[in-house]
């Protein structure tokens, strides 16, 4: 059967060792895009994409030392008279819940003969606000009643085996930007690994762990920690991810993305557990939002007041255009372009130490240059020069 199937989605993925196409991010943040997710994959398909990220982000409830207490849905209130909205732990409901969105999802993009890739995030709900770089938690811990695997991953992986073929192209990063949980308990994290690939249903899943681009292992003291363990972990991972938010120059060059490939890969070397040189890696996420930092005070900005600034900080941006559009701006509509042209020719070349095998835009927000989300913020351009991009990649006799 996957012979066929390779035969009839041909253009899907490009061999590994070639060059990496840039494809889209679709965003599970919230009940509400869950509900509406399946509709942005049908105008990724129509932009011509070949492959796409799904970024599911469910809520935690931390303690004040930012330790995970419960993992759930931010929904409507089940009692209406109790406010609009709350939030709900994991429990059966839930995960019933949660698993007829995702097979939605999962299901379109077999429909638009997508391959798929799944990007995971706990984002911080209540009082206690933090980012989740810093949430300490064991995932296979019970948290009110669950664990990270049974609250989060298996209903992923359960809603995929039950809707793709089992020789579809599946890659799941089984967390991303969350260094403190994975430094702190990697025999845990390697132990979810190999749980999830010894069941076998979906024979060409691949597993990896993703990182922000710098401050990779969280709060977790580097004293600590155990390379021994960790050096296993990154060997039992298929792929290292990396949200790609390194300051660019003025104007962007393709050499930028060397530079923060080198760092992001230096700062795992001075921790005592260097990634492998031939791991492929992953750009979960990258993009440039068009806020700012200025030198002056170094305080952040949306939108930059100048284009340095922005470049300076790819990671500052607006999630509305009615609230800040930076592309208003000729100077930074220019960077923007700039800055995508120079990741196309980056992706053009497949290096030999730390491949980039593929390449997901954040597409929300400012950061979408494609408009899947929000319209007013596309930019033709740009949409041209990724089209081209990819079609050379996936076509490369053409």
């Amino acid at each position: 059967m996957f012979t066929r199937f390779l035969a009839a989605l041909s253009v899907t993925l490009a061999p590994l060792s070639a060059a990496t196409t840039l494809d889209p991010m679709v965003a599970l943040f919230h009940k509400w895009q869950m509900k509406d997710a399946a509709a942005v994959v049908d105008k990724a398909a129509k932009q011509g994409h070949r492959h796409v990220q799904f970024c599911i982000a469910l809520q935690a409830r931390l303690d004040p030392d930012h330790r995970v207490q419960a993992i759930g849905l931010y929904r409507e209130n089940r009692d209406p008279a109790a406010g609009a909205n709350a939030f709900y732990p994991s429990d059966p409901a839930i995960t019933r819940e949660l698993k007829s969105y995702y097979s939605a999802c999962f299901a379109r993009a077999v429909e638009k003969k997508l391959a798929i890739s799944v990007l995971l995030h706990l984002n911080a709900h209540g009082e206690i606000q933090e980012w989740r770089n810093y949430f300490d938690f064991d995932p296979l811990q019970s948290l009110s009643g669950s664990t990270y695997e049974e609250s989060v991953l298996l209903p992923i992986v359960e809603s995929l085996e039950a809707t793709v073929p089992a020789d579809w192209p599946v890659e799941l990063s089984l967390q991303g930007e969350m260094g403190t949980t994975v430094f702190k308990h990697p025999d845990s994290w390697r132990t979810l690994i190999e749980r999830l690939r010894s069941r076998g249903k979906l024979t060409q899943a691949r597993f990896g762990l993703s990182f922000n681009y710098q401050g990779v292992a969280g709060r977790a003291n580097p004293a600590e920690t155990d390379p021994a363990a960790l050096k296993k972990l990154w060997d039992a991972c298929d792929f290292i991810g990396v949200s790609m938010y390194q300051r660019v120059s003025m104007p962007p060059r393709t050499e930028d993305f060397d530079l923060a490939v080198g760092l992001f890969a230096g700062e795992f070397h001075g921790l005592g557990c260097p990634l492998p040189s031939a791991k492929p890696l992953h750009f979960v996420e990258v993009g440039l939002g068009g806020g700012g930092l200025s030198e002056s005070d170094w305080k952040p900005r949306i939108p930059a007041t100048t284009a340095a600034d922005a470049a300076r900080a790819p990671y500052l941006g607006s999630p509305s255009a009615t609230e800040a559009d930076p592309w208003s701006d000729p100077s930074l509509k220019s960077l923007r372009a700039g800055y995508h042209r120079s990741l196309c020719h980056y992706l053009a070349d497949t290096r030999q130490r730390h491949p980039v095998q593929r390449a997901f835009l954040w597409s929300f927000g400012s950061w979408d240059p494609q408009g899947l989300g929000e319209p007013r913020f596309a930019d033709a351009e740009i949409i041209r020069d990724i089209s081209e991009h990819n079609r050379r990649v996936l076509r490369p006799e053409s």
